[in-house]
């Protein structure tokens, strides 16, 4: 049976230079990665494309694998910001405009990086830790949840746990598979537009009056 390749860092930058040097080499595997797929990125690569040398790599990283791995979990972060950052607006603005803003924002993170979701989607989706994952996702689903709380009669769902889960999880799951799937829809703006639709109609009330589902 083959080894598992090492994809925990070997050290965390602490001084700021050795921080630059880290966003060098994962700014550098997402441009090779996207280049030229997961099977065909190596080390060498990647200390090419990050100007640095195959012992500065390693200094830092064991493996290509664990490069890409913590390239996909800044992805994720990335994420979770963007869900974060509209939690003031989905609690006190316009919940049709806090959605669409949402939305529009997550595709729009998706879409500067479109070949690297797609490499990872479909090449390397069994990299990135699901821990962290989980963890940051469910960072996600509390903030969207808080912000649900206040909203009383608008939200047609009474459960806003299960709610802010299934907004905060769809919404991904669509973001990530459009990256693969739809680049012309993503493009165009239609996947960020028919998504919002999508969640707007989960949960906003028809009758702001009263919630009719549960």
């Amino acid at each position: 049976m083959p080894r598992k390749p090492r994809t925990a860092p070997r050290r965390a930058p602490t001084q700021r230079r050795a921080v630059d040097t880290v966003t060098t080499l994962l700014d550098a595997t997402e441009i090779v990665l996207a280049r030229r797929g997961f099977a065909a990125t190596t080390t060498n690569h990647i200390a090419v494309a990050a100007g640095v040398s195959i012992g500065t790599l390693y200094h830092y990283f064991p493996s290509t694998e664990a490069l890409i791995e913590a390239v996909v979990h800044r992805m994720w972060k990335r994420e979770l910001d963007v869900l974060a950052a509209h939690q003031e607006t989905l609690a006190n603005g316009s919940l049709t405009d806090a959605v669409r803003g949402m939305v529009t924002d997550l595709v729009g993170v998706m879409a500067e990086r479109r070949a690297l979701y797609r490499r990872w989607y479909s090449e390397a989706s069994h990299l990135g830790r699901l821990d962290a994952g989980l963890e940051m996702t469910a960072l996600a689903v509390a903030a969207v949840q808080k912000a649900l709380e206040g909203r009383g009669a608008e939200i047609r769902r009474t459960n806003r746990a299960f709610a802010a889960d299934m907004v905060v999880k769809l919404a991904l799951a669509m973001v990530r598979t459009g990256a693969r799937d739809w680049p012309s829809e993503t493009a165009s703006g239609e996947l960020a537009t028919e998504l919002a639709d999508l969640v707007t109609r989960y949960l906003v009330a028809d009758d702001p009056s009263a919630m009719t589902r549960h």
